[in-house]
């Protein structure tokens, strides 16, 4: 039996079939939370409910609508509630949708499909007449309109893997903003975030750094910023290698939040190099789906990699990413800022101007996250009479270094957000 992975594969290969080519019937697997929306936009229109466009001018009609019960029981649907995000609920094992499109009949199933122990939320649509070709269409705008309907529309979302099923789970606006991130020149930060508010242009950027340079401060920064303008409807969906999910898939599902921008998380570990553990057939699957989500102007995407050699080369050539940005050690003219920032400590801040404690951390090429701790340490109890005293600062800093130092190998920095420079 072939692997999840491979699966996968074979089911993007077919769905590109059969969308060119198009079916009478289809089926599609989908997580719960776009289950649980498809459910909630059909209840809205049977419901006569405010939907976004309006019923009058979307290019389907519900005629009707019912519910299902084992073994064979249909009934009109009933709204049993409103779930935190709006969405409408209702108790039934599957909704059934008579659906008119492009003047055609098309017979519409959101059901649970129970399998020994897994159950797969899953869409059904068959047409009535065996020559209506739309049911891929057709289930792809459902599914569209449901997510613009739905509580996850314009949030900031995690995509994440939980019993083998993909969720989604809402996150807040990031405090952070361009003020804290301490670059000299952040105007390539500043071109990402007009492009997304403007829709003019996609973009995508690759940040390459090691661990603590500041690469995941400095997009919730750019998140942060893009999601201020409350009414352009972005949704913003990050992730990282710990969801398990091939990324030709984690595109597929991007595409329904359109506009979206999408964060990935060391990209190397979900799709890697032909050098690495991912066979050719995997990165191959990958890169199709990228040139496929790059190519659309509302889609937007920031990746990050320790080391732009784990990510093979056809992935962060030209084309496939408009910049990469190298990130950095701190530069010390941000010393004293840093400081100010983590203990609001004016006093504290100058002794950071002082040019033995600048030229210690130069040399030591420290990062912030190096910072960060060393004032986390200075803002203890113990050092409350001696922590504006240079010398124990200095002392500090080479007892951290020496606690740190075996922890990373000769080429590695000590650090958290630093200068970049663009890549090649």
């Amino acid at each position: 039996m072939p692997s999840k992975r491979r699966r996968e594969q074979l089911k993007g290969q077919m769905e590109g079939i059969t969308n060119r080519l198009g079916v009478s019937a289809y089926m599609r697997e989908v997580n719960y939370e776009v289950f649980q929306a498809v459910k909630s936009y059909l209840l809205k229109l049977y419901n006569k409910d405010k939907v976004i466009p309006p019923a009058s001018e979307i290019p389907l009609k519900l005629e009707d609508l019912f519910s299902f019960f084992p073994p064979g029981i249909l009934t009109l649907p009933t709204i049993v509630g409103i779930d935190p995000l709006e969405n409408f609920t209702s108790f039934e094992n599957a909704l059934l949708a008579i659906v008119r499109y492009k003047d055609k009949r098309y017979f519409f199933s959101a059901t649970i499909v129970r399998f020994f122990n897994s159950e797969t939320p899953s869409l059904f649509i068959v047409g009535e007449d065996p020559e209506e070709l739309y049911t891929i269409e057709l289930t792809n705008l459902l599914i569209t309109l449901a997510i613009r309907n739905s509580g996850y529309y314009g949030k900031f979302l995690r995509l994440y893997a939980f019993n083998d099923q993909l969720k989604f789970k809402i996150l807040p606006t990031p405090s952070i903003s361009l003020d804290d991130i301490y670059l000299k020149d952040k105007s390539d930060l500043e071109d990402f975030i007009e492009a997304v508010k403007n829709r003019n242009q996609g973009l995508r950027y690759l940040f390459v750094g090691e661990p603590g340079t500041g690469k995941t401060d400095t997009i919730k920064a750019i998140v942060a910023e893009c999601l201020k303008s409350t009414s352009n409807g972005l949704t913003v969906i990050e992730l990282d290698a710990g969801c398990r999910v091939p990324l030709n898939l984690i595109l597929e599902y991007a595409e329904i939040f359109s506009p979206v921008l999408l964060c990935i998380d060391d990209i190397d570990l979900l799709v890697g190099s032909r050098e690495g553990v991912f066979s050719q057939g995997e990165l191959s699957s990958a890169l199709q789906a990228l040139d496929g989500f790059v190519e659309k102007d509302d889609h937007y995407l920031i990746a990050t990699t320790n080391d732009r050699k784990l990510v093979d080369y056809a992935l962060r050539r030209p084309g496939r990413f408009d910049l990469i940005i190298e990130f950095k050690e701190l530069d010390p003219e941000f010393y004293p800022a840093l400081v100010l920032r983590e203990s609001k400590d004016e006093r504290l801040s100058e002794v950071f101007k002082d040019e033995r404690i600048r030229k210690r951390l130069a040399n030591l090429k420290i990062t912030g996250a190096f910072l960060v701790t060393l004032v986390k340490h200075l803002l203890k109890p113990r050092y409350e009479e001696t922590r504006y005293d240079s010398q124990t600062v200095l002392s500090l800093i080479d007892k951290l270094y020496r606690s740190f130092k075996l922890e990373v190998k000769p080429e590695e920095k000590i650090g958290f957000v630093g200068d970049f420079e663009d890549g090649d």
